[in-house]
């Protein structure tokens, strides 16, 4: 549950570690929620612990992490109102991501909640010099809401991911219990659990109990 008090930008258990195993940053925010094919437990219940999942990913700096935190303790309610954002590009974002990986067709609601983050994250690149030669930056720290910093590097991924043939090896973990999406950069492409260490230990448990009883 999201809470509008100062307490939204703490962690809300500081000794939870994020979990990588997707392979792709937008893959990874997705994944943000544990045994979506079971009973869905949330990792992203403050805007503390929104933070500190983009700190984890190298999103942003510990620094800058730690300076949303603190403009975002001055603003309760603009935490909250971010964090509640975060959470819907991100169910959207993963339903969409996961019908494409599919070859089918997302909804227009989830399109159209993504396509609103883009717009918005587009109209704050711009051409400029590094290292002598031209990139396309972020203006993050022109961000206008808190979750943007945040959200603005994820999406610019989820484009390059759903319009790169790299959809083509998105996979939903075989483990039903799980839910999570992973990129699947095995040579043979034969990938079926997002983590073989739980995932798919646990299914092969499942498989034994089964022929056992």
């Amino acid at each position: 549950m999201v809470t509008s008090t100062a307490a939204s930008v703490r962690r809300s258990d500081p000794d939870y570690t994020f979990d990588f195993c997707g392979g792709h940053l937008a893959i990874d925010f997705t994944n943000t929620v544990g045994s979506r094919g079971d009973v869905p437990e949330e990792h992203l219940r403050t805007f503390g612990d929104l933070a500190a999942w983009a700190d984890a990913r190298g999103v942003l700096s510990h620094a800058d992490a730690q300076r949303l935190c603190r403009e975002a303790s001055r603003r309760p309610a603009a935490a909250h109102a971010a964090l509640a954002r975060a959470l819907t590009l991100r169910e959207a974002l993963y339903r969409v991501i996961a019908a494409a990986a599919a070859a089918h067709q997302p909804s227009a609601a989830d399109l159209g909640i993504l396509n609103a983050h883009v717009r918005t994250t587009l109209s704050r690149l711009r051409l400029a010099s590094r290292n002598h030669r031209l990139a396309l930056v972020d203006d993050g720290d022109n961000a206008r809401t808190p979750d943007e910093a945040v959200l603005s590097p994820v999406v610019r991924a989820a484009v390059e991911l759903l319009t790169s043939d790299a959809i083509t090896r998105v996979r939903l973990c075989a483990d039903e219990s799980c839910g999570w999406l992973f990129l699947d950069a095995t040579r043979s492409h034969t990938r079926r659990w997002c983590d073989m260490k739980s995932c798919g230990n646990r299914s092969k448990v499942r498989r034994f109990r089964h022929h056992t009883e």
